[in-house]
């Protein structure tokens, strides 16, 4: 069994350590540990070599006095620090708090990049997949270390076969060679491909492509359908994440129907689909132009509906995309015009001010 520690001030949260937790010879025991002085709590901790560390962002008990006065970040930089040295002591480290103090946290840029994941106390305490994910870590960082320095690790870490690397943009994930250690990888495989489209879909966008209504019938037997046809990722993280390979959904596509899919309109593709398999699919409606005979190409990043290329605009990215592999967020019209996407934390690319500006102004409706 994995073992993990979870450091909260106070005591009254150890619980969230328990729901943490995932019994049975592969799961996950995490322990609770209240803070001390950060150096000895840093030494400490890496002298016992967890498979895991969760933090709370407020590492202090404002009841005693005097506070410890340190957060999360300065700690996680020192375990990040000497996990530098050696790559086999390296692990995975989360931030476990309440969501305010979450959001105070992504505030700071800096901090943001030493941490695998953040799940809020709330999140924990309503159940879910978060188990599956935080263990999903776990074990994704002991495939990191233990074929670190193995020829063609990409393939490895990814679970491609020799004539799946002919598919893929093998050269563009070969980038990731630069980086040093694996929470360095690790962070950037989360960030880059479990989280971002591009090499993989997730559920939302798969849908989107094939032109399928998220909520209507047989959606979970059209999914077992791509599993059974093997179209599922099965590399790193993949326990905790279901995503799925965009290249192989496209090769799948393509055998289908007597024209491919990305050239018929939803109502189209579904129709295909339904007689192929038996299904009793439903076509996805277009929140922009309000019926079926839309031409999909992916999901909007506010909303998660699916919608058109035509219809939609580039997302500001802070920072460039340092892989190729990784596609840029879209926003579809209907967000544009609702403003619905600022609640989602993202923004408009300063390139599309133009056709924004009709948008919001209704022209785009005459």
């Amino acid at each position: 069994m994995y073992q993990g520690i979870f450091i909260d001030a106070i005591e009254a949260n150890k619980r969230f350590a328990d729901l943490m937790s995932i019994q049975g010879p592969q799961g996950l025991n995490v322990i609770f540990k209240k803070p001390s002085e950060l150096m000895a709590l840093a030494q400490e901790i890496s002298a016992a070599q967890p498979d895991l560390v969760a933090l709370d962002y407020c590492l202090n008990d404002p009841l005693n006095k005097p506070s410890l006065g340190y957060k999360a970040g300065p700690l996680a930089q020192q375990l990040r620090d000497q996990a530098l040295e050696t790559v086999n002591q390296d692990f995975p480290i989360i931030l476990v708090s309440h969501q305010d103090d979450i959001n105070a946290f992504f505030e700071n840029l800096t901090a943001q990049n030493l941490f695998d994941r953040c799940f809020s106390k709330e999140e924990l305490g309503n159940g879910g997949s978060h188990r599956l994910q935080i263990l999903s870590l776990v074990k994704g960082y002991k495939q990191l270390i233990k074929n670190w320095n193995k020829p063609e690790r990409w393939s490895l870490f990814f679970g491609l076969t020799p004539e799946e690397k002919e598919r893929v943009a093998y050269q563009a994930i070969r980038e990731l060679d630069k980086l040093k250690a694996p929470h360095q990888v690790a962070r950037d495989i989360l960030r880059y491909v479990i989280d971002r489209q591009g090499l993989l879909l997730d559920k939302d966008n798969v849908l989107a492509q094939l032109g399928v209504a998220k909520t209507g019938e047989d959606v979970e037997a059209l999914l077992d359908i791509l599993k059974k046809d093997k179209l599922d990722y099965t590399g790193i993280f993949s326990e905790g994440w279901t995503r799925w390979w965009s290249h192989s959904l496209d090769d799948w596509e393509n055998n289908l129907c007597d024209e491919h899919l990305g050239n018929m309109t939803a109502k189209e593709r579904v129709s295909c689909l339904n007689k192929q398999f038996g299904l009793k699919l439903s076509p996805a409606k277009s929140r922009w132009q309000g019926h079926t005979e839309a031409l999909f190409s992916f999901a909007c990043d506010s909303c998660h509906q699916p919608t058109e290329e035509q219809y939609s605009v580039a997302a500001y990215d802070a920072l460039p995309l340092p892989y190729t592999f990784a596609r840029a967020h879209y926003i579809c019209w209907k967000c544009v015009e609702t403003g619905e996407f600022k609640d989602k934390g993202l923004a408009l690319d300063e390139g599309e001010r133009f056709i924004v500006k009709k948008i919001q102004n209704g022209e785009m409706r005459k």
